[in-house]
């Protein structure tokens, strides 16, 4: 019989993991974005940055950020 492929479930979080994350958070990243570069499921780096106090912004409210800078970045091109 075949062994199952490892998950990642219940792997424990290191410093490095952490701090990685916390960066990925403050830089804007999204939950997916951040859950590939640390090679985890989407689900585990929501509930961690949950339980960090520092949730992944909601994305309606993500993209409304990026909709107003590519606006202002236009804007100057045009001047």
């Amino acid at each position: 019989m075949p062994t199952p492929a490892k998950s990642n479930a219940c792997r424990p979080w290191d410093d490095e993991q952490v701090e990685r994350l916390k960066e990925l958070i403050a830089s804007g990243a999204s939950a997916v974005r951040a859950a590939a570069a640390l090679k985890r499921a989407r689900s585990s780096v929501q509930v961690k940055a949950r339980k960090l106090g520092m949730p992944f912004m909601a994305s309606r409210d993500a993209k409304r950020i990026r909709n107003a800078k590519i606006a202002e970045a236009e804007s100057r091109l045009a001047r």
